[in-house]
This record gives structure tokens, C-alpha cells and sequence, in this order.
């Protein structure tokens, strides 16, 4: 029988017939394994061998001379012995005192020589089924070139001739087993050939230096050495020949002292080899190794892929043999294995289970055997020995009185360590039987080829992955191969040692994966086997093959107890294997079975069986318990069931990521297979996980079905009966550990916790979330069924959620059930409510889909579901209710844990008389027992997002709900008008708080949401209820503080106090509620109050009050906002409204003044404009005088005036001094200001009156009485957004407004959300924008108000006082030119001539009346004011001289009085003709002269004195006036003649005008 090997070696046998092995070895063996081989493929890419094992064997030859060797070494000699170069340099003191051996020069001669006397061994005429050498080494001694003439070459020709075959009669079966051959030449110190050079003459290859000057005396040019001698009689003599002959040398350290030979003298000029020349000998001993091994591995995979093809070929053939196929393909593949090409023989395997199945397949098809690819055994002995004896011990045990004794005897319990129960341990395993006989007899059943096949793929996965198996295995032969070896006393290279190769984790998980897939076709395949043989046995061939009779119900049992312990042994073999310290796994969750956790929180060691030992019972002390370190704690926790990837801090990770969740996914999966193997048994004991106790708790209230056939109805139901009454046995399983779990039901419940535990940790390395929940639920029901309420409290805790996020609703909800009982023992209150809340929402959540199944549309299906509940809960909700009442804290859950469904109603109830809302809602409640709510409330939350009008609406009373629809009705005191939508549910009961939504935040429900449904609400303020109106008020001070006017409307409400607080909703406007004022109407108002705050008494049902309240604003703005609260007390409660009105404060109009001084009146131009795009009537404008100044005006207006934005008004005022004052001083000076008092009617305010009058009478005569409030606001906002200033001005001219403007309005927008009216059921929305349509249809233009000017008008239009203040001018000046001697013309104009000079004098007076600031006589030292005065005109038109600039001086006394006035000659030059206005007189006061006047004595400083501002306006009665000016020529005499010396027109002559004085024209 062959021995094969998993690992990578290849044969080497050598043949040491002068025992110097020994000597070689510790130099040899240090350089194995072969390195970085290259093979190049015959069908391929170049494959690469990275290392590759020798298995040296001794030749059958060398066995048989051992005997005579032995004898010689009683004849060793002690010789004296001469340190080599090599030795001397390793510092040795080369000596030893083992004996190995005689020296070849001391051997008797019955002992040299190659025995004659071996055997040869047969060769089987099927390749592949033994193990050949490929190499063959002779290790040869000569110490000396005589010896080699006489003795060492025939000895050597020989050996060649016995193992070479001659060239003639080579063959298919020998390149089946090629093989090369090599010498080699040991040299021992101390002889006459290790004072040889490795080469003689030129060709010395060795020689350098001064020893190869040494060795060119004593080796001539004509000798060789003993090597050339070996090379030339053995390497051939052709160029292309192989060299086989290496040569090496042992130092004297390296050789035992008793084979040293006597000391030879020194000869002159001797050969020593140098460290670096030995160094190169034994590469070139590995490099020769390398090649001849790889030559003869060539020549067989070329000869075997020849004969595969050429059977291959014949596969359609008669008489073709599969097994044969087999064994040829196979001894390819274990080539390949052997180089250490494991993938290219993993293929070859693969390829031949594909077509082992392949064969199967069709022999089960056609039902054909030998004829075509072999014959299989119907059976397999082995399990069919096993089934019988445990068949017969069942019988034995049942009492049975058929059973016939056997010889054999029956010893399942035994606990003795035998080849056989290791086997049943290991199924899978290569060496198990004669596997490769077997099949090449053709006497091998299924079950075994397929066991044998994957045996040797599971061994080639594994060796791809550098599982600690393979490598094991390989480094125990390699520790057996080097001891067997003696080292020399210096070794010449240390012993290697194998590299910690890092484990594939991704062809780990392949090797679990085909496990997994092979364990469920052998399962099949081996129940086939074992009642192919047992029927076999019984002689009931001709029965049906799947009918079971009654006597066979204990062979099922036996057949499922050994395919149940097969499979689980399988599965254990592959964990084990699969096992690598590369895999994180988590410490185990499981709690000691004592109750105790040890200090880290973990369970002892012993607890927990590790993957290497869980084939075999823990507690056996006869199994070898390997290390835990295979499957070392995770480097970080991993909390809530996910992966930490993350290594500990300060420690790199050897983990190799790569296949990591993989394998541990795989893993996990055979221990799932393990415990599944182990439940299947333990239900036939009777013992369960408590899945079962789950699924009959599910089934309490429903109806529990199964489909059956109706023909074998008996036939199961006489099996059921049959099998019940067998006595659960263990007989046929082989498997000790789960024989030993099965011994009694603690140890099947903690075999079965550890299988899950494990199962779980490996899911949750491999990050599978629902494999790790799915296994922490098995474990959560197991502690249930065994009350270990603890440990199934904290395993529920953590996987409950899963299945309810996951969809299964029926599990959740039995698991909540378990759990809350669970709690219940505990005494966990706190948790219990939790999950008992959570097991009432879930029994609400599967009663909706209940109810949606139920009330579903369905066309043709007759399926009909239970109407009872899967799980009852009946009783939780009062103990529940009970138990929160003692709780600290409140309780939420989500409303749609135990509602399926809310609607809102879309109309706001309203009570009458109360100005309150009110709403009311359906609830669709879900749970059996009944709700009381203490305290129901609903927060409706406005759309615009405003949170400071959010409000709140509370029931009046406790509520009950019973199952099915119920309703709820709210209310509140609080009115704040606009568009809402329900934001909040609050039911309250105990210290539970249903709640919806759960999050705090509200948002707007979507339309398509089916729990909640809430359409949008609108709330108003009825025609009847209390309101609040900001307006502006009517009259305006531009002098003093603005005032703002809040209307206060009672209603229908008898409002016995109240409080209205204020807020500026604009930034800078500050309200003086200190000084707010009764306006109009009759109200107690408090006089001391907060700052925002007005508090007022009583107010009667219909009173309307307006109250005057000042404010100021920081910068200009065109509207303001104010927050508007108020709180009111009537008899039937307290009441609150809201609201924030913006109004307009800008200026509907602008005026411009433009002031003209006179030397005794002021004249002053008033324009007024609109300061919009709207035009306004202007009523009355008055200038009112004041105690210094007089105003005289025009007529009065008798009709208003229309301002348009470009069309202002003009109105002109004269303004004199008041005589009865003839001066006043300056602290005076605020009486001085005048008051223009402006009344005027907005067009805008017009045209909203008279649309909302006419929309008021509408709304007053029906039943829409109440939505007025709600209506005119919205139509006035859309005039306002939609009519243009050119409607305005045609407004204005035509006095009417039409109502086109509202044709495309949707109305229907503005009032949705009112609901429908009670009694027609039809919206509200809807008739309100029929009647609004109606209205503009009806009313398509609506006439102005016609406006006369009365007193009545007056009083009700709007007012603006604007002081008008008179400016301070210090000196008035009137000048006037007047021309001397001047004759007029046509038209009392004064002609005159071009460029005649024009005399005249420049006359001015002044007056200081309107000097209302009087100067200081302290900050001058003059009595009079200096000015300045000048005379210009354009440079084109005049020439002026004379005095046209100069000074003079008037009285600074403002009560002097003079009548003088001041005369300036000046002369007039006009420069062209025309119409040529006068020149322009300028006066202006004398600049400033600083005077200093000297300080104290002793003192540097001046003082300066102050300037004084000094104003003056002139009055130039020329202003406007012109004088004609025309040429001085009567007469002028031209000549046209074209040919004079310039070419063109001559003056001949000219007559000029005569002029008088002055140079005006006389005629």
C-alpha cells in the first residue's frame, strides 16, 4: 500500500553503499526545501514552484548492505585528524565522539563494493498508484585516482547500468516513472583526493590564487582529478549532455573522529578550498537537484497527458472503465501535487468529480452498469455492519425475541481511543481505507468514491490556504527527517525554519462552502446506501423501493442516527480544519452554567468546547485539547451585533482582511448545520428548543390545517402511530460528542447553546445582521422554555426589534409575549411597561392589516382570514394602566401605536354667543380592552409656520374609547383668526401619553398619509365677536407725535374687563402707551399700567371704542405692524384673540414752498402734490397767522380739487409783518411759525368704501352674516394687489370704480378650509365665491360717494397741519437801474444803438423787518453793516462801467429807520442787437475781518471774536425788464463786384445814426 502525502515533496532515493550520508546531510538538509523552481508547461504559461520538499529515502540496496556496514565500524581505528579551512574558519574544536561509520580508506573489501544481491521491484501496469523516486543519487568515496581505476568506476558503471534501462526498450510505463540520476563525489579530509584541486591544468574551475599556484606543481599539465575523470566517463560526450557528477567536500570539523583516516603528510603544494569554493559546490549540488528533478517531471506529465487524452478519447467505447480513467487522471494530479503545483491538481480532481457525477447521472438514467464507465457496489460493508448492529441493539433494547445474536460484540459506550472511533470522528480522510485499490478493482460503492474525492479536494483546499493542518503535517515530517540525520560538530548552515505564512481566509471559506454542498448530496447518497443493503438483506428486492413497512420503523431511526452522526462529524472535521487564529471571533455571550460569570465578564474555558475539540465530548480526558489561541477574543467588543474592524490601539492587526467575512459566514453556517443535526435528534427524545411551544402559542386562537393525501392517509397515520410508540435510541451514533449530548437533556440544551453561540459570533464577524439576530432569537426561546427568564429577558432586548423592523409581525408579537412575561417574573416594572407597550401597538398594527385584508376589494377570492387574534392581550391594558400610576415619569408612545386611523373634521365648530372654536375628530381605536383618557388635547399650528400662534384645544371631560370608531370633541376660549392645520395629538391617561407625531417637531400631514388625515382649517371672526381694528389717525401734527387709533368692537360679547397688549412687530417704532387717549365712545381706561399694556374696564355688547395711542419711529418707513393680544372677561369666560395688522403711515401727499421777499411783504407759493400713484381730493387749505406774522390768501375752494401724481396744486400766500408787534425777540421765536392746515379724501379709501358698503349690504340681508369679517378683508387685499394707478385717475375723473378688476379672482382659494354648512352639506368655500362671482356680475361698476365741501366733510376727511416758518433775513435790499435822459419807443421799450454807451445810475434801500434773529452787538465793535454790491451782465451782450462794484454801509440798529437811498453812476455799453435784458445787480454782505483783541496782563492768550451770520436777499425791480438795442447805420453803400484785389464784397461807404445823450436813438 502506497503512503501518500498532502504535502509537496518529491522522492529522492540514494544509494550510500560508503555510508557517507551521514557526512552530508547536516550541509544538505539545511538548504532544503528546493526554491523558486520554473516549469514550463506543455499547455500553459510558465508555472512557478515557490518551494519544493525532498523526501530522501534510502535505495533497497543500501537496506540490505546496512547489515555488513554495521560490522565495520567494531573495526574504527582513533586517528589524528588536521582541521580543515572550513572547520577552522566555523571555531570549532572538531571533535565528536559518536560514531557514524568507517572510512572508505579503512573498509575491508567484503564490505565496499555495490551489493548484487537486491530484488527489483514489479511494476504495476496501471500508472499513478505508487510513489517512484525521480531522482536517484549515488554518493560515492575515492579517496584516490588508483582506487578509482581499480575499484570506484566499475562499482559506478554498474549502478548506471542496473537503474538505467537501455534506450531500446523505453516505454509508456517507464516515462509513467522518468526518473534522472546523479553523483556525487564526497571527499573526506585527510586523503589524497582532498588534496586535489576540483579541476587539473588549465581547466581548473576551483583553483584560485596561490592554491591553484600550489596545485600547478604537484597536478601537471597532462593529470586530471577525480572529478574530470567522473565527468568525462559518465556525462556523455556530446555538447547538449546533462552534467550528473557534483563534487563535495567535508570539512575535518565535519567528520566524526573514528571515520577520520590517518594523517597523511603534508604534500608541497597540496589543494585547500576556500569557504567561498565550497560555497559554490553545494549551489551547484541544489542547481543540479532543480533541474533533473524538474526533467523527469516533465517527461511524466507529458506521458500522462498523452495517455489521458488517448482514453479520454475512447470514453464512448464498449468496455470503457471509469475507475480505470480515474486512477490514470489521478496519478496526473498527485504529479502535480507532489511539485507543489496544488491548484493545477486541485483542477484535475475537480474535473473528475464532475465526471464521476457525471457517470452516476447516466448510469441512474439508462440503467446501465458495466456496460458503460465500470460498476459501482450497490453498498458500502462498513455502513451497512454499522446499521446492522445497531438494528440489532435496538431490537435488544425494545426486547425483541427475532433478533439472532451475533458473534460480534456490540460496544457503543466504549471509551477506549481505537483506530476505528478516530475514523468515525475524521470521516473524511484519504488514508481511511484502500481507497485507490478499491477503485481500481471496480469494488467501491458511491459513498465511498465520493467520500474519497472530496477527501482529497478538502485536502488540497487546504494546503492552498495554508491551513494549520497541512502545515502540521509537513512540519512533523520535516522535524522526523532532520533529527533522523546527525548533524556534523559544525553544521554548515543552521537549520531553517519554516516561515508563519499567513492563512488564506478566502479559500478557507471555499473549503467550508464545498463542505456545506457535499454534505447534502452525501446525506442522500448514504441514506440510498444503507437501505439499498439492508433491503438487500431482508430479501425484499421486489418491493417498491420508496414504500416503508412497518418491521423497517427502527431502521429508519438507525439510519437517521448514522446519516445524523455522519453529517454532524463532517461538519465538526471542517470546523476544526477551517480553524485559524486570522479570525476576530467575539467573546461568547453564554452565561456559566452555574449561574457565575468570571471577573472579564466571560465564561470559563472549559465551558465552551473550542472548534478543534468539539468533535469529541468536552469533558472527555482522553481527546488532545488543542490551544485556544485558534480562534483568539475579538480585538475590539462589538456592541449592538456589528463588526469592529478596528484593532486595539497601540497593537497592529494580524488579521488578514481578505475573506474574512466569508469564511466566517461559512463557518457559521456548518454550525447551524451542527445544531440543526442535534435538534432533528433531540425532537426524537422528546426535547425541545421551545420553536415548537412558540408556533402551538401562535396557533391558540386559530385554526391549525394540513394538506394531506387523501390515498395515503393510512399509511402515514399507521407511521405517525408506529413511530411514536419506538423508544428514542442513540444506537448508530458514532459521533462521541453528539452521542455525549444526547446522554441527557442538560447536556443536549448546552451542546445546543454553544453550536447557536458560535453560530451567532461567526455572524456577527461576518457582519450577516439577520443570521446574528435569527440565532440570538433561538437562543432568547430556549432560556424561555427552560425559565431562565434572565437570560432570555437580555437576548429578547436585543433581537425583539429586528423582526418587527423586518416584517414578521406574527413573530414579533409571540416574542413580546414571552418577553413581557419574562419581566413580569422579574419584577422589572420600568421594562415591562416598554415592552408591554410595544406587544399592544404590535396586536394593534396586525388588527389594522386585519381590517384592511377584510375591507379590501376582491374579484373571485374565496380566501377567508381569521377574525380572532394570532396572540390574545387581553387584561394587559389594565394591568398596564395599573402599573403606571406609580410611576415617576410620564410615559410616551406614538397614537398610532394604538389607533389605525385619525380624520379631522374640515369645519371649525363655532358656539353661539361665545367667541370660541371648536373641532372634532374620528379615531379608528384597535385594542380589545377599554381606553379612558383623563386628559385629550390638540395643537393646530398655523400654515405660514408661525409658532407664536399655535394653539391648543382641550376636551371638557374624560373620554372612553371603545374598539372600533369613536369620536372626540375639543374646544377653546382662544381665537386667533387664520389658516391651520392639526400638529399634535395628546391623549392622556395615567402617566401614559399617547402622542402624535412622536418626534417634537410638527410638520404639514401629506395627502397621501393613511393614519393621519387633516384637511387645511380656516378660523375667523364672526360679524358678532369681539374685534380689534388699527387705523391711522385722522389728523396729523407734522410738529408733534404720530398717533395710532385702535377700534375696540364688543359685539355681541358684555365684557366685564380686559387687557389688550401691544407690540411692535416693525423695527424702531415705540409705542407711549402712558399716553394713550379716549378717542371716541365711552371706556374706563387704567391710568397706571405696564409699558405695553392697556387694561380697561367694562364695555357693553355693541359698543364700539376708540383709543389714540402716540408713537415715534427711529428712521422713516411706509408701513408699520403691531402684535395685537387681548384678553376679555364676559360672564361665560375668559377669552383670547390675536392678531397683527399692518397699516400704512406713509404721506398720501408732499407741499413745497417757494418764498419771494418784498420790501414789505413776503410772498410765499405753496405746491401740493400726491406722494403717490393715486390721486387725491384736495377739500380746504388755510394759512393761519401767527403773533408775529399776518397771512392773506385767495377765495376759498367752493369744490375739491383732484391732485394727480402729475398734475399738482398751487396756492399763493401773502405774508406781512404784524403791526401790533412791531419786533420780537428771539426766545420768542416759536411763536413766529405759521400753520398751513391742508383737508384732503384719499381716492384710494374711497374706492374701498365704496366696494365694501356694497359687499355689506350683500352679506346683511342672508344667512352669511357671519363670514362678512372673513370676505371684505380678502376682497379689499385682492383691490388692493390688482387695481393700477390709471384706474385710480379714471376713477377719479369718472367718479366711479369698476369691478372687472375681481372677474379672474379664485375665491374659492381664500376660503378654503371653512368646511360645509350643517344643514345642506354643501362647502362653504364654494358658495362664498358663487355669491362673490354673482356679486361682480351684478354690480359691475359701483358709484363713488359724491363729496361737497361742508363742514360735515371736512370733519370726516383727513387733516395735515404743516408749520410753515417765515425765514430770518438780516437786511433786505431793493435795487433799481434806471437809465438818464432815456426817450421810449413803441411800447414804452428803450432803444438804443450798438455800441453806444448808455449812462445811468443804480439806486438802493433796505429794511430790516424781517430780521427776526437780532445780531449781538457784543460780537462787533462797528454801529454799522458793510455789503457789497456789483453790476454784471453776459460778456457778449453788455460793456459796463462806471461803478459797477462797491461797498456801503447801513445802521446795524435795527430800530433806526432810514429813507435814504444810495445812488451808483454806472455806463452801459450794448454789444449786439436785440432784446437785451438788464444787468444784474448782486449784493452781499463784507466778508469777516478777524479782530484780536490783547488778554490780561502777564497773559499769551487772544481773544478772537465771533463771526457774525449775516443774511440778505435783494429785490431787483429790473428783474425782467428789457431794452432794445439796434445798429448805429442809417445808410450803407456795398459793392458786389467779384474782380477787386480781395475778390470779394466792398463797404463803399456808410451813414451813422445820430445820437443823443446817453447814446439813445433820436431818429
Amino acid at each position: 500500500m502506497e503512503h501518500p502525502s498532502s504535502s509537496s515533496k518529491v522522492t529522492v532515493e540514494y544509494f550510500d553503499p560508503y555510508g557517507v550520508y551521514q557526512l552530508l546531510s547536516p550541509g544538505l538538509l539545511p538548504r532544503l526545501p528546493l526554491r523558486n523552481l520554473h516549469w514550463e508547461s506543455h499547455a500553459g504559461p510558465l508555472r512557478s514552484i515557490a518551494s519544493l520538499h525532498i523526501d530522501l529515502v534510502p535505495s533497497a540496496q543500501a537496506k540490505i548492505s546496512s547489515s555488513s556496514t554495521d560490522l565495520a565500524s567494531a573495526s574504527t581505528s582513533s586517528l589524528s585528524r588536521v582541521k580543515s579551512e572550513d572547520s577552522a574558519a566555523s571555531g570549532d574544536d572538531g571533535f565528536r565522539t559518536q560514531a557514524l561509520g568507517q572510512a572508505a580508506v579503512e573498509r575491508p573489501e567484503s564490505i565496499g563494493g555495490l551489493s548484487k544481491t537486491v530484488v527489483k521491484e514489479r511494476r504495476h501496469q496501471i500508472p499513478g498508484l505508487r510513489q517512484t523516486p525521480y531522482l536517484k543519487v549515488l554518493f560515492v568515496r575515492c579517496d584516490d585516482s588508483e582506487t578509482y581505476k581499480t575499484q570506484t568506476r566499475k562499482e559506478v558503471r554498474d549502478w548506471i547500468k542496473e537503474q538505467t534501462p537501455p534506450a531500446t526498450k523505453s516505454s509508456a510505463q517507464e516515462n509513467h516513472d522518468a526518473f534522472e540520476w546523479l553523483i556525487i563525489h564526497v571527499i573526506v579530509p585527510n586523503t589524497a583526493a582532498a588534496t586535489q584541486p576540483r579541476t587539473g591544468g588549465k581547466s581548473s574551475e576551483g583553483s584560485s590564487g596561490s592554491a591553484s599556484d600550489k596545485s600547478g606543481t604537484r597536478w601537471g599539465k597532462g593529470s586530471s582529478t577525480i572529478l574530470e575523470k567522473l565527468r568525462a566517463d559518465f556525462n556523455g560526450s556530446s555538447r547538449s549532455a546533462v552534467d550528473r557528477i557534483a563534487q563535495i567536500r567535508i570539512g575535518i570539523n565535519d567528520v566524526p573522529y573514528e571515520m577520520l583516516p590517518r594523517v597523511i603528510p603534508a604534500i608541497p603544494g597540496s589543494y585547500s578550498e576556500t569557504p567561498q569554493e565550497n560555497e559554490n559546490a553545494w549551489l551547484d549540488l541544489v542547481a543540479k537537484f532543480k533541474s533533473l528533478i524538474l526533467s523527469s517531471f516533465d517527461m511524466r506529465v507529458g506521458q500522462y497527458e498523452e495517455d489521458i487524452r488517448e482514453k479520454d478519447a475512447q470514453r464512448s467505447l464498449p468496455g470503457w472503465n471509469f475507475c480505470t480513467f480515474f486512477v490514470l487522471k489521478e496519478g496526473l494530479a498527485r504529479g502535480f501535487e507532489s511539485v507543489g503545483l496544488v491548484e493545477d491538481a486541485l483542477v484535475g480532481y475537480d474535473e473528475l468529480a464532475v465526471g464521476l457525477d457525471a457517470i452516476v447521472r447516466e448510469q441512474s438514467a439508462t440503467g446501465s452498469g458495466a456496460e458503460h464507465g465500470g460498476s459501482f457496489l450497490p453498498s458500502t460493508d462498513d455502513l451497512k455492519h454499522k446499521a446492522e448492529s445497531a438494528w440489532t441493539a435496538m431490537q435488544k433494547n425494545m426486547g425483541s425475541d427475532d433478533v439472532v445474536d451475533t458473534d460480534d460484540p456490540i460496544d457503543l459506550q466504549s471509551t477506549t481511543q481505537s483506530a476505528e472511533s478516530v475514523a468515525n470522528e475524521i470521516p473524511l480522510n484519504a488514508t481511511k481505507k484502500r481507497y485507490r485499490e478499491l477503485i481500481l478493482s471496480n469494488d467501491i460503492s458511491i459513498f465511498d468514491f465520493r467520500c474519497y474525492l472530496f477527501a482529497r479536494q478538502l485536502s488540497l483546499l487546504l494546503r492552498i490556504a495554508n491551513a494549520w493542518s497541512s502545515q502540521e503535517e509537513l512540519l512533523a515530517k520535516l522535524k522526523e527527517q532532520q533529527e533522523s540525520s546527525l548533524q556534523g560538530v559544525a553544521a554548515r548552515l543552521p537549520t531553517t525554519q519554516p516561515s508563519e505564512d499567513v492563512e488564506n481566509l478566502a479559500v478557507l471559506g471555499e473549503v467550508c462552502r464545498r463542505a456545506m454542498d457535499f454534505v447534502a448530496s452525501i446525506a442522500r447518497v448514504m441514506r440510498d446506501d444503507i437501505w439499498s443493503s439492508w433491503r438487500h438483506s431482508q430479501q425484499n428486492l421486489d418491493s417498491e423501493v420508496n414504500t416503508i413497512k412497518p418491521q423497517d420503523f427502527a431502521m429508519v431511526q438507525v439510519v437517521d442516527n448514522i446519516v445524523a452522526s455522519f453529517t454532524f462529524a463532517i461538519a465538526q472535521q471542517i470546523l476544526a480544519q477551517t480553524s485559524t487564529k486570522s479570525l476576530p471571533i467575539p467573546p461568547s455571550t453564554l452565561a456559566p452554567p452555574s449561574g457565575k460569570m468570571s471577573i472579564d465578564g466571560q465564561e470559563p474555558k472549559a465551558a465552551i468546547p473550542e472548534p478543534k475539540t468539539m468533535m469529541h465530548p468536552a469533558r472527555s480526558s482522553s481527546l488532545a485539547l488543542r490551544s485556544r489561541s485558534r480562534e483568539p477574543p475579538s480585538p475590539g467588543l462589538f456592541p449592538g451585533g456589528r463588526r469592529n474592524s478596528v484593532p486595539e490601539q497601540g497593537a497592529a492587526s494580524p488579521f488578514l482582511k481578505a475573506g474574512l467575512e466569508e469564511l466566517a459566514a461559512h463557518r457559521a453556517e456548518l454550525y447551524i448545520l451542527s445544531r440543526n443535526v442535534l435538534e432533528q435528534v433531540g425532537k426524537k427524545h422528546g426535547w425541545s428548543v421551545g420553536w415548537a411551544e412558540m408556533a402551538r402559542m401562535q396557533d391558540a386562537n386559530g385554526e391549525t390545517m394540513e394538506e394531506v393525501n387523501l390515498d395515503q392517509i393510512s399509511t402515514i397515520n399507521d407511521e405517525r402511530d408506529t413511530t411514536s410508540n419506538l423508544v428514542p435510541s442513540v444506537h448508530g451514533i458514532e459521533s462521541k460528542l453528539l452521542r455525549t449530548a444526547l446522554d441527557n437533556q442538560d447536556d443536549f440544551y448546552r451542546l445546543y447553546e454553544t453550536l447557536t453561540d458560535k453560530a451567532l459570533r461567526h455572524y456577527t464577524v461576518a457582519n450577516h445582521v439577520q443570521s446574528v439576530q435569527s440565532s440570538m432569537a433561538d437562543l432568547a426561546i430556549l432560556k424561555y422554555y427552560l425559565t431562565d427568564f434572565p437570560a432570555a429577558a437580555s437576548y429578547f432586548y436585543r433581537m425583539t426589534p429586528f423582526y418587527g423592523e423586518g416584517g414578521w409581525a406574527e413573530v414579533e408579537l409571540s416574542m413580546l409575549v414571552m418577553y413581557a412575561k419574562c419581566l413580569k417574573e422579574l419584577q422589572r416594572k420600568e421594562e415591562y411597561v416598554r415592552v408591554v407597550l410595544k406587544l399592544l401597538s404590535r396586536a394593534a398594527m396586525m388588527e389594522k392589516e386585519r381590517l384592511q385584508r377584510k375591507s379590501a376589494f376582491r374579484i373571485g377570492d374565496s380566501q377567508r382570514f381569521p377574525d380572532g387574534e394570532i396572540v390574545s392581550t387581553t387584561s394587559y391594558l389594565p394591568e398596564l394602566m395599573q402599573i403606571t400610576k406609580n410611576l415617576q415619569h410620564e410615559v410616551h408612545v406614538p397614537l398610532q401605536n394604538f389607533f389605525g386611523k385619525v380624520e379631522v373634521d374640515e369645519t371649525v365648530q363655532y358656539l353661539s354667543g361665545i367667541d370660541g372654536v371648536g373641532l372634532q375628530l374620528r379615531l379608528q381605536y384597535l385594542l380589545v380592552d377599554d381606553l379612558s383618557i383623563e386628559k385629550a388635547r390638540i395643537k393646530i399650528t398655523p400654515l405660514g409656520g408661525d409658532s407664536n400662534r399655535e394653539l391648543w384645544l382641550e376636551a371638557t371631560g374624560p373620554v372612553v374609547f371603545k374598539h372600533g370608531k369613536v369620536q372626540l370633541s375639543v374646544q377653546s376660549n382662544v381665537l386667533v383668526p387664520g389658516a391651520y392645520h392639526v400638529s399634535h395629538i395628546v391623549l392622556q391617561t395615567s402617566n401614559i401619553v399617547l402622542q402624535y407625531p412622536q418626534s417634537g417637531t410638527a410638520s404639514i400631514p401629506k395627502k397621501d398619509d393613511e393614519f393621519f388625515k387633516c384637511p387645511n382649517l380656516l378660523i375667523y371672526q364672526r360679524s358678532d365677536a369681539f374685534d380689534v381694528r388699527l387705523f391711522t389717525s385722522k389728523s396729523m401734527y407734522l410738529d408733534r407725535n404720530r398717533f395710532l387709533e385702535i377700534e375696540l368692537s364688543s359685539g355681541w360679547n358684555n365684557v366685564s374687563s380686559g387687557e389688550l397688549h401691544l407690540r411692535a412687530a416693525t423695527a424702531g417704532l415705540r409705542l407711549q402707551t402712558s399716553d394713550i387717549k379716549v378717542v371716541s365712545g365711552s371706556l374706563e381706561v387704567a391710568q397706571r399700567s405696564e409699558p405695553g399694556i392697556i387694561k380697561f374696564g367694562t364695555m357693553e355688547s355693541g359698543s364700539i371704542v376708540r383709543i389714540g395711542i402716540p408713537y415715534n419711529l427711529e428712521h422713516e418707513v411706509n408701513d408699520i405692524s403691531i402684535k395685537l393680544e387681548i384678553s376679555y372677561t364676559t360672564e361665560r369666560g375668559t377669552f383670547f384673540s390675536a392678531m397683527t395688522p399692518t397699516i400704512s403711515i406713509m404721506l398720501p401727499l408732499g407741499v413745497n414752498v417757494q418764498d419771494v421777499f418784498k420790501h414789505n411783504a413776503l410772498f410765499s407759493k405753496f405746491t401740493i402734490s400726491s406722494a403717490t400713484s393715486r390721486p387725491l381730493r384736495l377739500l380746504g387749505s388755510t394759512l393761519k397767522k401767527s403773533e408775529v406774522f399776518d397771512a392773506h390768501g385767495g377765495l376759498a375752494l367752493s369744490k375739491p380739487v383732484i391732485v394727480f401724481p402729475r398734475q399738482p396744486a398751487s396756492m399763493l400766500y401773502k405774508i406781512t409783518k404784524s403791526a401790533a408787534i412791531p419786533g420780537l425777540r428771539s426766545k420768542q421765536k416759536s411763536k413766529s411759525s405759521l400753520s398751513l392746515v391742508l383737508h384732503y379724501v384719499c381716492l384710494e379709501e374711497e374706492v374701498e368704501d365704496a366696494i365694501t358698503d356694497s359687499l355689506r349690504r350683500v352679506f346683511e340681508v342672508g344667512s352669511l352674516r357671519p363670514y362678512m369679517r372673513l370676505v371684505l378683508p380678502a376682497v379689499v387685499s385682492e383691490l388692493r394687489l390688482r387695481i393700477s394707478p390709471y384706474d385710480y385717475e379714471k376713477a377719479a375723473i369718472l367718479n366711479e370704480v369698476s369691478t372687472s378688476i375681481f372677474s379672474s379672482v379664485r375665491w374659492r382659494d381664500h376660503f378654503s378650509g371653512l368646511g360645509r354648512t350643517g344643514h345642506q352639506n354643501e362647502e362653504v368655500a364654494s358658495i362664498l365665491s358663487s355669491l362673490l362671482e354673482n356679486w361682480q356680475q351684478e354690480t359691475p361698476r359701483i358709484p363713488l360717494v359724491p363729496i361737497s365741501i361742508n363742514d360735515e366733510t371736512i370733519a370726516r376727511s383727513r387733516s395735515i397741519i404743516i408749520p410753515v416758518e417765515v425765514p430770518s433775513v438780516t437786511v433786505v435790499h431793493t435795487a433799481d437801474l434806471k437809465l438818464l435822459d432815456v426817450s421810449t419807443g413803441l411800447g414804452n421799450n428803450v432803444v438804443a444803438a450798438v455800441n453806444q454807451p448808455i449812462t445811468g445810475s443804480l439806486f438802493i434801500k433796505w429794511t430790516r423787518i424781517w430780521d427776526t434773529e437780532q445780531l449781538d452787538h457784543s460780537v462787533t465793535e462797528n454801529d454799522s453793516l458793510e455789503f457789497f454790491y456789483e453790476v454784471s451782465g453776459a460778456p457778449d451782450m453788455w460793456l459796463i462801467g462806471g461803478r459797477r462794484k462797491g461797498h456801503f454801509r447801513i445802521p446795524k440798529d435795527p430800530e433806526q429807520k432810514s429813507e435814504e437811498k444810495l445812488s451808483f453812476p454806472v455806463v452801459l455799453i450794448p454789444l449786439r442787437e436785440g432784446f437785451l435784458p438788464f444787468p444784474n445787480v448782486e449784493i452781499k454782505p463784507a466778508p469777516f475781518v478777524k479782530v484780536h483783541k490783547q488778554g490780561p496782563p502777564g497773559s499769551d492768550e487772544d481773544s478772537r471774536l465771533k463771526q457774525t451770520n449775516i443774511t440778505c436777499e435783494t429785490d431787483f425791480k429790473n428783474a425782467g425788464e428789457t431794452i432794445r438795442v439796434i445798429s448805429d447805420s442809417r445808410r450803407t453803400t456795398v459793392s458786389l463786384d467779384a474782380s477787386g484785389p480781395q475778390g470779394g464784397a466792398w463797404l463803399l461807404e456808410s451813414e451813422r445814426r445820430e445820437a443823443g445823450n446817453g447814446g439813445v436813438v433820436l431818429s
